[in-house]
């Protein structure tokens, strides 16, 4: 996703993920977040993959899609306070002709 720059300082975020995840596939969440006036470019910012709230369901019917959930740092928000943050989605698949599809992706920022 793009950079999304928040007026107030965030400690977590809550993202869902509607997707149709194929029984050969997996999806993977990662993010990356700034702290307000770090004096480094996101792009050098490592990111780091969240684990899912829920077990993961998967479907062979690709008009099935399911949300997945990821509280990033938890709903009490233990990250370090930021200001912005970025998202990516890694799609595998051990057929090609079967791959992950996503539908759409929320993500709430959590205050402290």
């Amino acid at each position: 996703t793009i950079p999304v720059g928040l007026a107030e300082a965030a400690v977590g975020l809550k993202v869902f993920v509607g997707a149709n995840v194929p029984t050969v596939a997996d999806i993977d969440l990662y993010y990356r977040t700034l702290s307000p006036g770090e004096d480094v470019e996101l792009d050098t910012v490592n990111y780091i993959k969240a684990t899912p709230d829920n077990e993961l369901p998967k479907s062979d019917n690709r008009d099935t899609f399911r949300e997945y959930q990821y509280t990033i740092g938890g709903l009490a928000g233990t990250l370090n306070p930021f200001t912005t943050f970025q998202l990516k989605i890694v799609m595998r698949s051990q057929n090609s002709s079967k791959v992950p599809r996503i539908k759409d992706i929320r993500a709430i920022a959590l205050g402290t």
